[in-house]
């Protein structure tokens, strides 16, 4: 349910439109298509992880890491993959070794979704940058040029705006469970405080007046209890929202959606504000060098880094709500500038490049 895994399913499904590349999923759990591989490992946050991270003086996501590796064996074995695509560190550098210790021949991608610094691990063949920071940072390091692309992240938007009605918002809520005549306030966001700063965004909503319905969506982990009992505390029972969802059902949740939040001051594509944008909302997120280059002239951006930032935001959304045109205008912006079928041929010439190095 993160950022990681979406992406892997969407580009999966987009470059089975490239007849250039035979693209095959890995999965680690569910029921496998046939384009699809499955390799099963033990859930990060099962006690089974935890024991045997401990034994490697590691956590629960490590041994997840470890147990998909060795799972993936055969399945390299009977695929013999040019180019393995992959955004989980710890899983590329295993990745690595195994290629080292078996004398394969395919090539390590590693999509720097985390995102990480140079220097980068002696097993990674090629680095997907998701943003110019980042990329100018990785040549200034000394990196060379033909290991690196810099590409962004591809967003799946529909061909027509997934732009709601009234009638459709009130219906949406209702089979959301949601309120049907307060302002919702959306954050699509892993569930902790260390990165997406969900306590921040917390203090901020309760500041608000009128104060909206805070809705988050996200995957939990150890700090989400955490963050459950401040939004208890802070905004009451009924004034937060908390879930888990799959990916196909965010939409639902940003077509009745007033407004859209993130409050992570540093990210390395922010993949979230695109699908904000891409269904018309007010896109609330600090001022860095990723925001700007991802919202363009359409995100709204402050510094959420001091208190007061989030609710400045939301008073200037407020006190100018987006024409209909406006939110056309957001969504042409997302599916032209980072949708698949802008994106997809970039993605091709990078494998290939990969695989030809």
């Amino acid at each position: 349910m993160r950022g990681f895994e979406t992406f892997a399913i969407e580009c999966h499904a987009a470059l089975q439109a490239d007849p250039r590349v035979r693209a095959v999923l890995v999965m680690a759990r569910g029921s496998p298509g046939e384009a699809e591989r499955l390799a099963r490992t033990v859930p990060r946050d099962s006690r089974v992880a935890g024991a045997l991270g401990a034994l490697a003086r590691r956590d629960g996501y490590f041994a997840e890491q470890m147990a998909y590796v060795l799972s993936m064996i055969p399945v390299l074995a009977r695929e013999r993959p040019h180019v393995i695509l992959f955004s989980d560190w710890a899983l590329g550098g295993a990745l690595g070794r195994l290629r080292a210790l078996t004398r394969a021949r395919f090539r390590l991608l590693l999509c720097n979704g985390a995102p990480g610094p140079p220097p980068y691990d002696w097993t990674i063949d090629h680095v997907q940058q998701l943003t110019p920071a980042y990329y100018e940072m990785a040549l200034a390091a000394g990196e060379p040029p033909a290991r690196h692309t810099l590409l962004p992240l591809g967003v799946a938007l529909g061909a027509e705006p997934p732009l709601a009605s009234e009638d459709e918002r009130a219906a949406l809520r209702a089979s959301l469970e949601l309120p049907p005549d307060r302002e919702l306030l959306l954050s699509v966001a892993a569930l902790n405080t260390w990165h997406k700063r969900l306590d921040y965004v917390i203090r901020e909503v309760a500041a608000m007046d009128p104060r909206p319905h805070l809705v988050l969506l996200g995957q939990r982990e150890d700090e989400t209890p955490a963050v459950l009992e401040l939004a208890s505390s802070l905004l009451g029972a009924e004034g937060c929202t908390a879930r888990t969802v799959a990916p196909e059902s965010v939409s639902a949740y940003y077509r009745c959606a007033d407004a859209f939040a993130l409050g992570s001051l540093y990210e390395a594509s922010g993949r979230v504000l695109l699908e904000a944008l891409g269904h018309g909302l007010p896109t609330l997120c600090h001022d860095s060098e990723t925001t700007r280059f991802v919202t363009g002239d359409h995100g709204m951006r402050g510094d959420l880094s001091r208190p007061g930032g989030l609710t400045t935001l939301m008073a200037a959304a407020r006190a100018h709500p987006l024409s209909g045109e406006r939110r056309l205008a957001q969504y042409r912006y997302a599916r032209d500038t980072f949708g698949w079928e802008s994106l997809l041929p970039r993605y091709v010439e990078m494998i290939e490049r990969c695989a030809a190095a």
